[in-house]
């Protein structure tokens, strides 16, 4: 930022010496933002000894004239707020801000409660409450008033808005000390007195303040009164006589801020821009956890579509498995009917006998085509049919028709030798 490109500081600002800036007009996010940058390099930049705030405005938004409040009221660099015409609403607790509180003896200041033309219902009444009290904190604190006091003042006599003050009524209300008040000519005073009578609109009352303020300003330097410099002076002697008390003033940090900083897990030493950083980190944070709380109720919704497709499955699964079961019962039952088969089949036909039918049936369960082909190729026995067996005249016969070779060969034998091999005469 170059000096010569500055809106709202006055004159060559320099370091160690008093730089001025104004704020005349509306509080607006413009306004309020050209200032606070302005305000920022001269404290940052050009160090100056003093900051002089000269102030004439309507007032306007509480938002945005909080942060150059917040922007005043922490500077490392000494500062004075001067009511240079008139700081009315929101304009009056950016005159608070500064260290002293100066007004010219023509100067005014209107305290009122704030108020949101444009909005409307429970939320902007919460809203409204609260920069009430934020309000009301900082004129109890600033100017050492009661809460009841601020209160009367910031509501007003009935059908009023708020409270007007001159000099004399500021002193009188206890809200600035007399040796704050900055003379000027009686004529001068005259001149404000007469052009503001009957004029109740704040707008209106600000343009003629800075009207009258421009045309005092082409006054000789002579015919008027400067206080300001002779305050600036003792002011600046004042604190080279304390610095041997207080090499370091303390900046006086709000109740309300340095609550926000605390609830912020923020320690003693801070600056705004550090406040902003963090609020600007939750913001950023509360966006990741909103988003990350969106991907987790996708995958939660997922996962339960996905849950009830198992439970689908297992439950064919389920059926598939009774119905398997059956299957293989039936398969079991079928299969052992078929080796029985198999096995009293070989046993009719004489192929094997029945006492090892416990056998055949287990190499069949093991392997019935092996069991099945071992079967088929052992030769159907000879067997005595029904009516030889039934015949007394056969049975003889039928003996002999079963006689193995060796049988018939070992019974030629003992005819021959004996059964003692004592050999017999053969006839």
């Amino acid at each position: 930022m170059d000096i010569d490109t500055c809106k709202y500081i006055i004159g060559e600002a320099r370091s160690d010496e008093v730089a001025t800036i104004r704020f005349f007009g509306k509080v607006t996010e413009e306004t309020t933002v050209q200032f606070n940058n302005e305000f920022d390099f001269l404290e940052n930049v050009i160090r100056p000894s003093l900051i002089r705030v000269l102030i004439n405005s309507e007032g306007g938004s509480v938002l945005y004239g909080m942060s150059t409040y917040s922007t005043i009221q922490n500077s490392k660099v000494d500062t004075e707020c001067v009511i240079e015409g008139m700081a009315a609403s929101m304009a009056s607790i950016i005159w608070a801000a500064g260290k002293r509180s100066l007004m010219r003896d023509y100067g005014i200041l209107m305290i009122h409660n704030p108020f949101l033309p444009e909005s409307g219902g429970e939320e902007a009444s919460d809203l409204v409450k609260a920069f009430t009290q934020q309000i009301e904190t900082i004129y109890r604190k600033r100017f050492a008033l009661t809460k009841e006091q601020i209160k009367a003042i910031m509501e007003g006599k009935a059908g009023k808005d708020g409270t007007f003050f001159d000099a004399t009524a500021a002193v009188k209300a206890g809200i600035i000390p007399e040796s704050n008040v900055l003379k000027t000519s009686k004529q001068l005073c005259d001149k404000v007195k007469n052009s503001i009578s009957g004029i109740e609109d704040i707008a209106k009352i600000q343009n003629l303040m800075e009207k009258i303020k421009l045309e005092s300003e082409a006054v000789p330097e002579e015919k008027t009164e400067n206080k300001l410099d002779t305050i600036e002076s003792t002011t600046l002697e004042q604190k080279d006589n304390n610095k041997h008390k207080n090499m370091a003033e303390e900046r006086t940090i709000p109740f309300e801020y340095a609550a926000v900083a605390a609830s912020l897990g923020m320690k003693e030493q801070f600056e705004p821009k550090d406040v902003m950083a963090r609020i600007s980190e939750l913001i950023s944070v509360e966006a990741r956890l909103n988003e990350s709380e969106r991907k987790l109720s996708d995958a939660q919704t997922v996962i339960a579509g996905r849950d009830a497709t198992i439970q689908n499955l297992q439950k064919d699964l389920n059926s598939a498995t009774s119905r398997l079961t059956v299957f293989e019962q039936k398969e079991a039952e079928e299969k052992a009917t078929r080796i029985n088969k198999l096995v009293d089949d070989a046993i009719e036909q004489g192929k094997i006998d029945k006492e090892t039918k416990p056998q055949w049936v287990s190499m069949a369960e093991a392997n019935f085509v092996l069991a099945e082909s071992t079967l088929n190729s052992i030769p159907v026995r000879e067997q005595i049919s029904k009516e030889i067996a039934n015949d007394p005249g056969n049975a003889q016969a039928a003996v002999e028709a079963v006689k193995t070779a060796e049988e018939k060969m070992a019974e030629k034998v003992n005819a021959v030798v004996g059964e003692k091999f004592e050999f017999k005469r053969l006839e």
